[in-house]
């Protein structure tokens, strides 16, 4: 894939996006690139803020979004300098970059600081409140400035030298363009190329010792790490040296353990003793040897800290304080594994350097079996159409799905790809979740960003998946997407609406949705929406557009009157509070609303029946898997599973019809035990 093809599927989704919820076409752009990097964890979650002012002396103040880092506590601030014309415009320059992106940025920073953004903008704009919370703020981190863009740029260009604010935060500067956003896709591992440098260390590089051999693809060496070094470098390059789900881990304990300040205050000679290091991965090293003999590492590239992030944020936020850290050392273990491995391994090295925590299994829901059942129904189920053509609605299991999918074929194929699988119609593992969480009654969960509401939705699947797996078939997969529509539809009308002022549309919609799906249930005396009506119709309708826009109104008159004078009404609405408040505001009731109803009876009858065709969906899946494999492949399995000590007496007598010359089909339940079988086998470390 060409540069030029990258940059067209980018534009082609984000106009898809902006048509889809009537925004512009920047906006739709902007939302586009920073979801992919949310989901290649090189950003946190972000909050759209698109505003242009001009402030004293004319300066040039202009936003498109921002982030707070949770896990490393530093301001992300995001720019767009999008060109839109259909072939690739001329390079970026240093000049242009700095004059008309990271400069206007730093303007809103520095503005927001000294309180003349806030005093001199209305309150209704959500600029407004970023920079309240910013004159408020003690002290970030650091301050990270990006500018995004359609455009290439020079290898050098993409991360400028660091800076200073006039406060003394530290800033760096990084620009996202159509190579890099391009090389992020292809990697697979999902991350950009993170570079760590250890060459200004005294010694010239890391002293390390090289570890047993892990076999072809691994290599594994020990080392003792200056802790003010592995400070600078969290300081420098922040919550992208962590692994997603420690990131996410992170963020829910906050970054300071009380234990390892004292460590550092009372008994840095002795942090050494008292600390249990920490976990790195990296794609490669550069080695060298010093000389007197020593094997260093002068550099690794995308190094991950998978386990002891706790510690490293703690280092850092002592080095930020001016804590002296001369004495401290941290012992770290660190795997080297090539890129084609990476997706299998690290998951599996976080999860086992982390067993000793409490990170919960829902941490490692991205790969799930309930995102391959949905894949799986998305491929195969075709929705109604007027046209001749019916299309897909297709889950991305994994980003970039959707665009590899088209990769290698003709024209004519891509062109016949695209009108079965619309790009207006591409559902992410983050928008279903999003969705899933309001009309669950969690709107308030649906606005605390992307991950939050992921791994709010992951642990609900996790709990309860074992005993209601069998409900999630074809028709729970129509009825999720009616609830996108729904969702989609929303954005839409409100952005239209004549009452919309502009800012907040994603806390208005998610908590609008959330109220139609506690309407229906009382209107219904205990039911809920006809789904498969509405799956029929494969659009909402006037008199469901009708309710939708009635609620949104009041649901926006509640989200702009907090209780609290003042309050950010983006932070209002993450509260549970204000769920409450939206879930259960009085709102008039269209007429024909009831057509669109299934009472609790019928409601229990559907459910019923997809459970029973679920079983047997599932049953004849797990069959049809079992035998896709060979006898030689089941006898590879039995065999580690003896060596691994994970075969039951059950799993061997599961095993027996696959094994037998020619192999005979099992039955359903012997089937699910083997691919049970095979999935413990795959946790612990089997490949196939």
């Amino acid at each position: 894939m060409t540069e030029d093809e990258y940059r067209s599927d980018v534009l082609a989704s984000a106009a898809s996006r902006a048509e889809t919820s009537a925004c512009s076409l920047r906006e739709g752009f902007v939302e586009e690139v920073l979801d992919r990097l949310r989901e290649a964890g090189e950003i946190p979650d972000f909050e759209l803020c698109p505003e242009i002012v001009t402030g004293p002396m004319k300066k040039k103040l202009e936003i498109d979004a921002f982030a707070v880092d949770e896990a490393d506590e530093s301001l992300h601030l995001f720019i767009a300098l999008r060109n839109g014309a259909q072939d690739m415009p001329p390079t970026l320059g240093k000049t242009e970059a700095k004059d008309q992106g990271f400069n206007r940025l730093l303007n809103v920073f520095e503005c927001s600081r000294d309180g003349w953004l806030g005093s001199n903008i209305e309150e209704s704009r959500p600029l407004w409140a970023l920079a309240k919370r910013l004159e408020r703020a003690e002290r970030f981190s650091a301050i990270r400035l990006h500018v995004i863009s359609d455009r290439c740029v020079s290898d050098k260009l993409r991360e400028l030298p660091p800076d200073n604010t006039k406060e003394g935060l530290p800033i760096t500067f990084q620009i996202w363009d159509v190579i890099r956003m391009k090389r992020i896709h292809e990697a697979r591992s999902a991350r950009d190329e993170l570079i760590v440098d250890f060459s200004q260390t005294p010694s010239g590089g890391l002293p390390i010792l090289p570890g047993p051999n892990g076999g072809s693809g691994y290599r594994g060496y020990l080392s003792v790490i200056p802790a003010e070094v592995l400070a600078d470098i969290y300081i420098r390059h922040g919550s992208r040296l962590l692994e997603g789900n420690v990131r996410t881990y992170l963020g829910r304990r906050g970054n300071v353990n009380k234990g390892i300040a004292t460590t550092i205050a009372k008994e840095p000679e002795r942090f050494f003793a008292y600390n249990n290091g920490i976990a790195c991965t990296a794609a490669s090293v550069e080695l060298d040897t010093a000389a007197n003999g020593t094997l260093l590492i002068r550099s690794a590239t995308d190094l991950q800290i998978v386990n002891g992030a706790q510690t490293t944020a703690s280092l850092a936020t002592a080095r930020r304080a001016e804590k002296p850290l001369s004495g401290v050392f941290v012992p770290m273990k660190l795997s080297v594994v090539q890129t084609d491995l990476a997706l299998q391994m690290i998951p599996r090295i976080s999860r086992f350097a982390n067993s000793q925590n409490g990170v919960r299994p829902s941490d490692f829901f991205a790969n799930h079996e309930f995102h391959r059942k949905v894949e799986e129904i998305s491929r195969r189920i075709l929705a109604p159409s007027a046209g001749l053509v019916q299309t897909h609605w297709y889950y991305e299991r994994a980003r970039g799905q959707h665009l590899n999918d088209q990769a290698g074929k003709s024209d004519a194929a891509k062109n016949q790809f695209l009108r079965m699988n619309p790009k207006n119609q591409v559902i992410t593992k983050t928008d279903l979740a999003k969705v899933e969480n309001c009309f669950d009654g969690f709107p308030e969960i649906a606005c605390k960003g992307a991950e939050k509401s992921f791994t709010s939705f992951a642990e609900r699947i996790t709990n309860e998946w074992e005993d209601k797996k069998a409900l999630y078939g074809d028709d729970w997969f129509k009825a999720a997407v009616v609830r996108i529509i729904l969702f989609r539809t929303t954005e839409r009308l409100v952005s239209e609406a004549s009452w919309y002022e502009g800012g907040y549309r994603a806390q208005i919609v998610a908590h609008t949705v959330g109220r139609l799906a506690v309407l229906a249930h009382h209107q219904s005396s205990g039911g809920r929406l006809d789904y498969q009506k509405l799956w029929q119709m494969q659009a909402v309708g006037g008199i469901l557009e009708g309710q939708l826009l009635l609620i949104a109104e009041r649901v926006t008159q509640v989200l702009r009157n907090p209780p609290k004078d003042g309050q950010n009404i983006s932070e209002w609405a993450k509260q549970q509070a204000c769920g409450k408040a939206t879930l259960e505001t009085q709102v008039p009731v269209v007429d024909g609303l009831d057509t669109f109803l299934l009472r609790l009876a019928e409601v229990k009858a559907a459910e019923r029946e997809a459970l029973a065709q679920g079983k047997i969906d599932d049953g004849f899946r797990a069959v049809r898997e079992a035998m896709s494999r060979s006898a030689e492949s089941w006898q590879a399995i039995r065999d580690y599973a003896k060596g691994m000590r994970l075969l039951t007496p059950e799993d061997a007598r599961a095993l027996f019809p696959v094994l037998t010359t020619p192999p005979k089909i099992p039955t359903d339940k012997q089937a699910e035990r083997l691919m049970s079988l095979l999935e413990r086998c795959k946790n612990t470390g089997f490949s196939s």
